[in-house]
């Protein structure tokens, strides 16, 4: 596998993936091209599968992208046989691994969490050619959404060789039972996630401030700014006051706690990130509200948890109407809750299982397993 990262919702499911892999013979090989993201703060952890950062130039791109250009890919990738290749993302890195396979005869599946919301945002006609060529050139592939599978049939693929495996949490289940009750829960409404405009912070604040005028919302929690100090200038002239709590970039398993201690989350963001956040607050028990944008969220939200980004106050309302309701509160977390039932390392793990070995058997002309 070549992917820019493993992150931590993802290696709990590549190490299922590669005792899987070892039971019938062999095993997960990952190279990465990047060591973090600028803006995580993810702690390191030791895959049971063979994992290696490739070296290379890191280009800053603003927020939270990077421009990766490695060096010696198709050295590294040729270094022990393949059976398949995934490709998770389309990055130069990605382009020619890809070309070395098809050298080789060796069967590709990609791998991408997006969906078209990007394509539209960055309008970049090399990124768009791209992207083509590799899904033509492509024997499987693995979406995170519905809408993820929709965009690669839009691009050429074959929804027969598509399958869709949903993102799991950033850490383990907790134990939300203690907390049960969603009236007792300390933070009425929650932000989770890097507090910039692509996210849709700035909504999130005009909500929160609106919130708090009207006693709606009591406290309220930001986890995850990029700057504490900035972050906290801004709650108090939005006459937040000491309702709030501010924290850092927090790694994976200190959010629970907050979490489980939060009763709605919200997510206006602009970008078309499968939305992990969304997945992290269910899992805890939080109900979760999420932006038109949200790559997961026709998959595990219904219409009034969807909302546009340009309408604030309906994001007001719709906690208002939660809030002042707590059994229609609780039924939406229940629903909720089901809709991420497939959200699993298990499930994970088995559809890209599953995903290779319809891209190795569906073309009879490339290399055979063993």
């Amino acid at each position: 596998m070549l992917t820019n990262l493993v992150p931590p919702y993802r290696s709990d499911a590549y190490n299922a993936l590669h005792h899987r892999a070892m039971a019938a013979g062999g095993g997960l090989r990952v190279l990465c091209t990047q060591h973090r993201e600028p803006q995580r703060n993810w702690s390191i952890t030791t895959p049971a599968f063979d994992h290696i950062t490739l070296p290379g130039v890191q280009i800053p791109l603003g927020e939270n992208r990077t421009l990766s250009l490695p060096f010696g890919v198709t050295r590294a990738v040729c270094r022990k046989p393949s059976d398949a290749l995934i490709l998770s993302g389309f990055g130069i890195a990605q382009w020619q691994a890809q070309n070395w396979a098809l050298k080789h005869r060796i069967p590709t599946v990609l791998q991408f969490d997006g969906w078209a919301g990007s394509d539209a945002t960055y309008n970049n006609p090399l990124r768009r050619r791209l992207r083509r060529v590799m899904i033509a050139r492509a024997d499987g592939f693995v979406a995170a959404s519905s809408r993820g599978a929709a965009w690669f049939e839009g691009l050429g693929a074959s929804p027969d060789h598509i399958c869709i495996a949903p993102i799991p949490p950033s850490f383990p289940l907790p134990d939300i039972s203690a907390n049960q009750n969603l009236a007792e829960r300390q933070y009425d409404i929650v932000w989770c996630g890097r507090t910039t405009v692509s996210k849709g912070f700035d909504i999130f604040m005009r909500i929160a401030s609106e919130l708090s005028k009207t006693d709606i919302a009591n406290r309220i929690a930001i986890v995850g700014s990029t700057d504490i100090k900035s972050t906290t200038r801004l709650t108090q002239s939005s006459d937040l006051g000491d309702r709030v709590d501010v924290f850092g970039q927090l790694p994976p398993d200190q959010l629970p706690p907050i979490l489980t201690n939060s009763k709605i989350a919200l997510f206006p963001s602009r970008n078309d990130a499968y939305g992990v956040g969304v997945i992290d607050a269910i899992a805890c028990g939080t109900v979760a509200l999420a932006s038109p944008f949200t790559g997961c969220a026709p998959d595990v939200l219904r219409g009034p948890e969807i909302l546009p980004i340009d309408n604030p106050q309906g994001w007001i309302t719709a906690c208002k109407r939660l809030l002042d309701a707590p059994q229609l509160l609780e039924d939406t977390r229940l629903h909720q809750a089901r809709a991420i039932a497939n959200n699993t390392p298990a499930h994970h793990s088995d559809t890209m299982w599953q995903a290779v070995h319809q891209a190795v058997n569906h073309n009879p002309d490339m290399r055979r397993w063993g």
